[in-house]
């Protein structure tokens, strides 16, 4: 890793933990608007599906890290080490977390056990049909099958060269889909659905200084993301057959472009105090499994044991939220003391 990004490690670690804490709340907040969304009051659905909204910045906030660090052109990054580090551990852990996330809803929902199972997981590994989450690290899969020809862009990019690309990303990317989502089907664009390739060169953009955006900037680019969300769930509210839901609900929005860059601008090289670095160290060193993990506890809180926290209150999400964050937490620390387990979460 390069000296550069060896400065930022605290950065990284710290959005990484941030991505993980939101990720977890979206998808407490998601999964019980879907369970509970015919019993809900309008104020319950509206609210729950504000903090949705106002956490989309997750998953491409750890997107823009992976690119900062996998695109310094000098961190060592050969085909082999590609296929047989990073896509190697996805792929393994897709295909074993796809077996047990069936297992799981087989023992749930009492159907007899057979060997029918392993075909089963085979055709939703191959499909991508397992549960949604996992979505995820097929993105990631792609963008490591890549990454020899992303690196030679970014390592070949000048500054001039990477606001041009970022600009037209944007442009073609996020706003073009926003556009035809809610007013108009526009014939021009680019004809790769690559926002998350966008978010990936950005992430190293911003690390390498080749894209410039001041901590300033940044956290006015993050308010100012909210802000259009915001706006944007009011009309959703005011005009509910004009499809900005599912511009709300898409990581090329341009509310998440805003709110992913101004976070990460602001967070990347900053400097975290002894003990909290610890407790991010910790946390950060769990991440993958966290991810994998978290719906388990989730799905068994929510869908299976009857409890509605809508009719508890509020609070209860919160502990909820909590709880499944540390639980997945504590099984992933215990997971990663086997040595060949280790190697994927």
């Amino acid at each position: 890793m390069s000296g550069e990004n060896k400065k930022h490690i605290e950065g990284a670690a710290l959005l990484r933990v941030l991505g993980g804490l939101a990720i977890v709340l979206l998808h407490t907040m998601n999964i019980s608007e879907l369970l509970w969304h015919d019993d809900l009051t309008l104020a319950q659905e509206r609210l729950s599906m504000a903090v949705v909204y106002s956490l989309m910045w997750a998953v491409p906030v750890f997107i823009m890290v992976s690119g900062a660090l996998l695109l310094d052109p000098l961190r060592e990054m050969s085909i082999r080490k590609i296929y047989g580090n990073y896509v190697f551990r996805v792929v393994i852990a897709l295909a074993v977390f796809i077996f047990i996330f069936r297992l799981f809803d087989m023992v749930m929902n009492k159907e007899k056990f057979t060997v029918i199972i392993i075909v089963e997981s085979i055709y939703k590994f191959i499909s991508n049909s397992s549960w949604s989450h996992l979505w995820y690290l097929y993105i990631l899969i792609g963008l490591y099958l890549l990454l020899p020809a992303y690196r030679m862009i970014a390592a070949a990019a000048d500054e001039k060269m990477y606001d041009y690309l970022f600009v037209t990303g944007m442009f073609f990317l996020s706003l073009i889909p926003a556009i035809e989502s809610t007013v108009s089907k526009i014939a021009f664009g680019i004809q790769i659905p690559a926002v998350y390739t966008l978010y990936f060169f950005a992430g190293y953009g911003i690390s390498s200084g080749k894209l410039k955006i001041p901590k300033e900037w940044g956290m006015l680019l993050f308010i100012l993301g909210n802000l259009l969300s915001l706006f944007l769930m009011i009309m959703s509210w005011k005009l509910p057959m004009s499809g900005i839901e599912s511009v709300l609900s898409s990581y090329a929005s341009p509310a998440v472009v805003l709110e992913a860059l101004g976070l990460f601008s602001v967070l990347w090289d900053c400097k975290l105090s002894d003990g909290l670095r610890t407790v991010v160290s910790i946390q950060d060193t769990a991440g993958f499994g966290l991810y994998l993990i978290h719906m388990i506890p989730l799905r068994l809180i929510l869908k299976y044991s009857g409890l509605n926290p809508y009719d508890v209150g509020w609070a209860a999400f919160v502990f909820i939220w909590a709880g499944c964050y540390a639980m997945a937490i504590l099984i992933t620390a215990l997971l990663r003391r086997i040595p060949f387990v280790r190697r994927v979460l």
